[in-house]
């Protein structure tokens, strides 16, 4: 049992903790969460109003008759686990691109007015250099200084500079400027497998969370997962390395290179983890949301890399089709 503890030690020690997990790169942080309610007994009891933060985008036909369509749910569940250690889960379909801070503050702030929480976790990943057969290292990034000694007591090394794209590391910012705690886990995936969901880096990420909570959850069906995606993780390594020569560079970041074809110097760039990452979660909004895609273009042309990813940024398009 760990000896770690969130919040304020003035608070209750079981006063809740809101869980986060908004969608992100492989899916990681969106699984944790919902691996949680699904594992652990939780109901849903609250829901954060969307109309604010979301436009209406779409309609669905039935039988030829057009209906509105959805917005996405933002919905809060409450677990009680092993530990008598409440939990508050926020469950999100998607992320927003139109003032993200606003909408983490919304969170913050139903959350404390409805449940009284007393600090955040959320869950991350970035690319990292890693085999599908290694184990995920899991880091940290908090909002203070004890919280970051008490993490480190417990094992878990301190992210040294990374960045955190979109809403799982801005309800940080939100949950730290209403006065409150908050930590965000982070798991490294394969850069080579940014779009495929990562089963490994989802159990790595809940063992570290239910070790430092005490709570007792079965891995059994993300153990499966992991050995039928580990074949095809390494499928897609070699197939990367094989169009880019090297995968990798530890200092420089990837090198693209596209079917031996040279690029001039406006267009051949060493692209950073942190940019990489960015680009990761342009394509996975826009592969749902067609108003992305002008964003991501602008990202495309600003790094300078659009002849790069043409092909697949008109996929998109055949996609939404």
């Amino acid at each position: 049992m760990s000896d770690f503890s969130f919040g304020e030690p003035s608070k209750s020690k079981n006063a809740p903790i809101l869980v986060v997990g908004w969608p992100g790169l492989g899916g990681v942080a969106s699984s944790c969460v919902r691996a949680l309610s699904q594992g652990l007994q939780s109901e849903s009891v609250s829901a954060l109003n969307p109309d604010p933060h979301f436009e209406l985008e779409d309609i669905q036909i039935r039988n030829g008759l057009i209906f509105q369509g959805n917005l996405p749910k933002l919905i809060f569940q409450r677990v009680r686990s092993a530990a008598n250690q409440e939990l508050i889960l926020f469950i999100p379909d998607t992320q927003t691109l139109d003032k993200p801070l606003d909408l983490a503050r919304s969170v913050i702030r139903t959350a404390m007015s409805t449940f009284g929480i007393q600090a955040v976790m959320t869950f991350a990943a970035v690319s990292g250099i890693l085999e599908p057969e290694d184990e995920p290292v899991v880091r940290f990034g908090t909002t203070d200084f004890h919280s970051g000694e008490e993490l480190a007591k417990a094992g878990i090394p301190p992210l040294r500079s990374e960045r955190v794209v979109g809403l799982n590391g801005l309800i940080l910012l939100a949950a730290q400027e209403m006065g409150l705690k908050g930590t965000c886990l982070v798991s490294e995936i394969p850069v080579w497998g940014l779009h495929s969901p990562n089963p490994k880096a989802t159990r790595a990420l809940l063992k570290t969370f239910c070790s430092l909570m005490s709570i007792r959850l079965n891995f059994d069906h993300l153990n499966g997962q992991i050995l039928a995606l580990e074949e095809k993780m390494a499928a897609l390594r070699d197939a990367f390395s094989h169009e880019s020569g090297e995968p990798w560079d530890s200092e420089n970041g990837f090198h693209f290179e596209s079917e031996g074809q040279e690029y001039d110097s406006a267009t051949e760039r060493n692209l950073t983890k942190g940019e990489i990452d960015e680009l990761e979660n342009f394509f996975s909004r826009a592969k749902f949301d067609r108003s992305q895609t002008p964003l991501l273009k602008a990202e495309l042309d600003r790094l300078g890399v659009f002849k790069l990813y043409e092909d697949r940024f008109l996929d998109l398009f055949r996609d939404l089709s």
